[in-house]
């Protein structure tokens, strides 16, 4: 008997191969959209650190994505464009030569500075990066804190800064920026490391300054869980008025001229910013 009324369908329906319409049930989460240190600060770098206003840069260039390792939720990715570039002079800080792509932003410790503490972080760099002749990674900066009256200054330029950072070939150190006419640039750990590439880095620094009950300044560095430096009577300070105030977040290349510039677009992740007063470690390995 023919059939009435009715007709196959063109092909068979089904629905793992479909492009369902939306379920207008479900409202799309504000999370998917794209996310930048500019406005997410806060959020990444969390409870105790407090992003700042003064000297930023390149804030736009580092995403907020979600972390592809169990051990974060979340990473921030640093865009390092190729070419010329430069980062406003403006901004700079320490007077540490010209900069490149990236980003820079201070984010404050809550309560008093302090002449002891400890930093550590996670970072990647791609399987391809290109080293140049060199760039800056974050660190701990300095700023003057009166005492007497229970404020810290605005005078990052009397301040200090001790930023990780890499030279030719992956060459790991720390860069030290100070107002010290008789030392504005102090490199620690050459020749103690090397970054390598397309995995996450464990970075630790803890800085002890020269002040009151401190009689010996000390810088302390460890890669993935191994004490690398250890640099007894570190002193970057220009007074004792000069403390710890927080991270300078800083991810550039540069350093000088147009030559550290990248001739490749690049990027680096940061993870799992984190302070303390003693050291505080790396993070417990994802269960496999």
């Amino acid at each position: 008997m023919a059939a009435t009324g009715c007709s196959k369908p063109k092909r068979p329906f089904d629905p793992a191969s479909e492009t369902l319409p939306p379920d207008p049930s479900v409202t799309p989460s504000a999370s998917a959209a794209p996310r930048f240190l500019d406005t997410g600060a806060a959020d990444f770098f969390g409870k105790g650190l407090t992003p700042q206003q003064r000297a930023t840069f390149g804030l736009d260039r580092a995403q907020i994505l979600p972390s592809d390792d169990p051990r974060f939720q979340q990473i921030v990715r640093v865009s390092l464009p190729a070419g010329d570039t430069f980062n406003d002079p403006k901004a700079q800080v320490y007077n540490d030569g010209n900069t490149y792509g990236g980003s820079q932003l201070f984010v404050a410790m809550e309560g008093r500075p302090t002449f002891e503490m400890y930093l550590r972080y996670y970072v990647r760099f791609p399987h391809d990066f290109d080293f140049r002749k060199g760039g800056k990674l974050p660190g701990f900066y300095g700023v003057i804190y009166n005492k007497g009256n229970d404020q810290r200054t605005d005078s990052d330029r009397s301040g200090f800064a001790s930023r990780f950072a890499w030279r030719k070939e992956g060459e790991g150190i720390v860069y030290s920026n100070t107002a010290r006419p008789d030392a504005p640039v102090k490199v620690s750990g050459k020749k103690s490391w090397t970054w390598e590439l397309n995995k996450w880095i464990c970075v630790e620094q803890g800085v002890r300054m020269n002040f009151e009950t401190f009689s010996q300044g000390l810088l302390d560095v460890w890669i993935d869980n191994k004490e690398t430096v250890k640099e007894h009577g570190y002193n970057p300070r220009i007074s004792d008025k000069v403390r710890i105030g927080g991270i300078m977040f800083s991810a550039v290349y540069g350093g000088g001229d147009r030559s550290f510039a990248p001739e490749t677009g690049t990027t680096i992740d940061f993870a799992a910013f984190a302070i303390g007063e003693q050291r505080v470690g790396p993070l417990p390995e994802a269960a496999r």
